[in-house]
């Protein structure tokens, strides 16, 4: 069962241009456009006439007409002209309309119930358009459901192995996990010190901290969840001892929006702060990242999900290791969320804002605190 009662991540900002843009979502085919004031609009993407895909129509006003036989249908989802039986609208000719918002340079879409859409429901991800950070992102289509996803997003000790040359470290497979849980949101937290940088952070030390890449470190990853699928990991490196600011440290966002249950639409980003108008570092954060979803990742978790089918991964009894207990947490509340139906509690956001969490963190050193 779809969780519905909650934001899902439908496109980003810069996907959502002039022209008529189709998803699915929940098995829901979906239509996203902007009107001419540049707000975004949600509404179903079939024509009741003859289910014909509304994106293939054209933009009709702050309407869209069908591209079949010209029905035209405004943002509440209603037809407001039939060109046909003498104009006649029949009180069936729509499609649904769902509510959208447009924030932090992100389309996020309810697909519940109207009245319960609540922005103050969707994470702080205002990260990503905080002013001194640079943004970076792209989206993959998984052949995987978003709950495998996630678990993998939540269980970091994999770097070791499946991004070996990459993100790889001992440090981070030996490193002991504090899980928090304030509101809905569940924390999964790893302090590694003293170790060796994985490949991808030596590259940075020397490019970019002017720090031997064999330096000794201390390296964090402090990944943050909230239902039903969005995920915000602060990572980094310094040198052993030594603050945040003498590190280097990014965020990584993960939005994971279901297609279907074996079918994930994942948005990811990665901020910086560090050398934030270099293209150069771009193109290496880029490469980086797309690499390590695309190529190392993706195949391994949608090899998984082929293997176990539709089947739920706890019915088969997993044996269960002290580094699934974030990502076990995070399901048990999807679990307590689905039982309750769309009648049952809306999930709140339990993070602190950006600012606040920045300044908590200034200066610390053992361990550095999170800011996510």
């Amino acid at each position: 069962m779809y969780l519905r009662n909650v934001w899902y991540v439908a496109a980003t900002s810069h996907d959502l241009g002039e022209a008529l843009l189709t998803r699915t979502i929940l098995e829901l085919p979906v239509l996203l456009y902007r009107k001419e004031n540049g707000d975004p609009v949600a509404i179903g993407n079939l024509c009741p006439h003859r289910f014909a895909p509304l994106h293939m129509g054209k933009r009709n006003g702050d309407s869209v007409q069908c591209g079949y036989h010209g029905m035209v249908f405004g943002e509440s989802g209603k037809c407001v002209l039939n060109p046909h039986h003498g104009g006649v609208i029949s009180p069936a000719m729509k499609v649904p309309a769902y509510p959208v918002i447009e924030k932090y340079g992100m389309i996020w879409i309810w697909t519940g119930e109207a009245d319960r859409a609540d922005p103050a429901l969707i994470p702080d991800y205002s990260c990503y358009t905080a002013p001194g950070f640079r943004t970076l992102g792209g989206i993959m289509d998984v052949a995987a459901g978003m709950e495998l996803i996630t678990d993998n997003l939540l269980d970091l000790t994999h770097a070791d192995f499946l991004h070996e040359g990459t993100l790889s470290s001992e440090a981070i497979t030996l490193s002991k996990l504090e899980t928090i849980e304030k509101g809905s949101a569940i924390w999964g937290n790893r302090w590694c010190p003293d170790g060796v940088a994985p490949p991808v952070w030596g590259q940075l030390m020397d490019s970019q901290m002017g720090v031997a890449p064999d330096t000794r470190i201390d390296h964090w990853l402090y990944m943050r969840w909230d239902a039903p699928a969005h995920l915000l990991l602060d990572v980094g490196i310094c040198p052993v001892g030594k603050t945040r600011e003498q590190g280097i440290w990014v965020y990584t966002g993960h939005h994971l929006t279901p297609v279907s249950p074996t079918r994930t639409l994942y948005f990811w980003t990665v901020v910086r702060d560090h050398a934030p108008q270099d293209p150069s570092v771009d193109a290496f954060w880029q490469g980086s990242i797309d690499y390590a979803f695309a190529v190392q990742d993706k195949p391994l978790i949608e090899a998984q999900q082929a293997a176990i089918g539709s089947a739920d991964i706890d019915a088969l009894h997993p044996v269960a290791i002290p580094a699934d207990a974030a990502g076990g947490r995070a399901r048990r509340a999807l679990a307590r969320l689905r039982a309750q139906g769309t009648k049952g509690e809306c999930p709140v956001p339990g993070a602190s804002p950006l600012a606040e969490l920045l300044r908590q963190s200034a200066g610390s050193a053992a361990p550095v605190q999170p800011v996510v």
